[in-house]
């Protein structure tokens, strides 16, 4: 039999006697039959049908990643995870069985494959189509059914987690809050994770830290902060749900570094090292400074929290005149002076007082008067005292305006001496004031009793 057209396609084909087959016709049924003359004298022609197969393709397996902030596309799958099946094999109009080899172009991801989930892979247009043309017929010997089985899974990355940045302020008094922590924005968690940028960070809350000195420190120095792991690691989780949904994860191991925090001394002015001014009246002795009654102000100090004197002593003074000249040794004549502290104290003082500091102005006013010594001499008894001595004290060049003095009864001013009013103190620390006086003479009438009441005349010499 011949055909029409060699047969392979999904079609009808004709179906003739072929001269060969009349020939074997004749053979196989002997002589007692009449044959054709030849095979075209035969008219009647057969049909071969060819139907259209099923074939049910599916693509299997899979492949995974850990996020990267990345969309997969199909050139990113691993081919050698997915392999394509039949549920019957599958031919080429030559009758050769098929089978795709896959490439990239041949799959398709549905959905952007970036986050965390489970994408479906399926064989693309592009895939399908290349399947069917291997089978001839563009395809149309088959009635195609395609299936997927194969994933795409993109798992959470894990982000890391570190504390660093650095803030300070100045003492105050108080302990230090969350909200000074943060003050600068440069104390903060910086996130690590695929995607991640320079604000991928988190700002501390109370609880979340944890200071090296055991609580919130008052005083002036560097303190540093690590995180308190159990307690900030859900603030973490949340704030990485916010800035990538699900794609991240963290825990406990991955948190770690550490910030710090100064407190730097309070600059505080017009430190004076004196209390009330001293003095001294001039006893005879050198003059000295008493150190029990000594006082440190300032401006600028915090409440309860006042300077610290150091066990200061009159040693640690050098002495300076008003002008502002050293002396070689305690002042010996009447004034004002000034006694500075030693460099050595003033180190000592700025230790003392850590959370300050200190612009010192150890300047500690001392007054030494002189005594001014005031006597009344009888100048007809040898200059013999009358009365009580007066003393008065003051700083050299101060003047006393009343001297409010008074004559001992039944004297009175020598000649040429005055009742002096007022008194300027020189120098000398020992200074003295003489008043001469004579006895008092009146002139009196025996029998005048304004200057007799007794009217005895006795006592009176005619």
């Amino acid at each position: 039999m011949i055909f029409d057209q060699t047969p392979g396609n999904v079609g009808e084909y004709h179906v003739e006697l072929s001269a060969q087959g009349l020939a074997n016709i004749e053979k196989a049924l002997g002589t007692n039959y009449a044959y054709p003359q030849v095979a075209a004298d035969v008219t009647t022609k057969g049909t071969l049908t060819i139907n259209q197969g099923e074939a049910t393709v599916t693509l299997n397996s899979g492949d995974s990643k850990t996020y990267d902030a990345k969309q997969t596309l199909p050139s990113g799958l691993n081919l050698n995870k997915y392999n394509v099946t039949y549920d019957a094999t599958v031919y080429s109009a030559d009758g050769e069985a098929q089978t795709l080899k896959l490439t990239a172009d041949d799959l398709q991801i549905v959905g952007n494959a970036t986050n965390v989930g489970t994408y479906q892979v399926k064989l693309s247009q592009a895939g399908q189509e290349k399947l069917k043309q291997l089978t001839g017929n563009n395809g149309a010997n088959y009635k195609w059914t395609f299936k997927t089985t194969a994933n795409y899974i993109v798992t959470a990355a894990t982000a890391d987690a570190k504390l660093n940045g650095s803030n300070q302020k100045t003492f105050d008094g108080t302990a230090v809050t969350t909200a000074q922590v943060n003050s600068n924005g440069q104390i903060l968690v910086h996130f690590t994770f695929p995607g991640s940028t320079t604000e991928s960070t988190y700002a501390l809350q109370d609880g979340d830290y944890i200071w090296n000195a055991g609580s919130a420190p008052v005083n002036a120095g560097t303190y540093t902060i690590t995180l308190n792991k159990q307690s900030i690691l859900a603030h973490l989780q949340d704030a990485l749900k916010k800035q990538v949904n699900a794609n991240v994860t963290i825990s406990a191991d991955d948190l770690g570094g550490q910030a710090s925090f100064t407190i730097t001394p309070k600059a505080i002015t017009d430190i004076t090292i004196s209390g009330s001014d001293q003095s001294k009246t001039y006893n005879g002795k050198s003059a000295d400074l008493d150190v029990n009654g000594l006082k440190i102000t300032a401006n600028g100090t915090v409440t309860n929290t006042p300077l610290v004197n150091p066990g200061i002593t009159a040693s640690d003074f050098t002495w300076y005149d008003a002008a502002g000249k050293r002396l070689d040794g305690v002042p010996t004549d009447a004034g004002t002076y000034q006694a500075h502290l030693n460099a050595n104290t003033l180190v000592a003082l700025q230790k003392a007082n850590p959370n300050y500091k200190l612009n010192i102005s150890s300047k500690a006013k001392f007054t030494l008067d002189a005594t001014l010594t005031i006597e009344f001499e009888d100048t007809q008894e040898g200059n013999k005292q009358v009365g009580q001595t007066i003393t008065k004290s003051g700083v050299a060049g101060s003047t006393v305006d009343n001297l409010d003095l008074k004559l001992p009864e039944n004297y009175e001013l020598a000649p040429d001496q005055e009742l002096p009013t007022s008194y300027t103190f020189g120098k000398a620390l020992s200074q003295n004031l003489y008043i001469k006086l004579v006895h008092k003479t009146a002139i009196v009438d025996p029998t005048d009793s304004a200057t007799n009441p007794t009217k005895d005349e006795s006592w009176f010499k005619k």
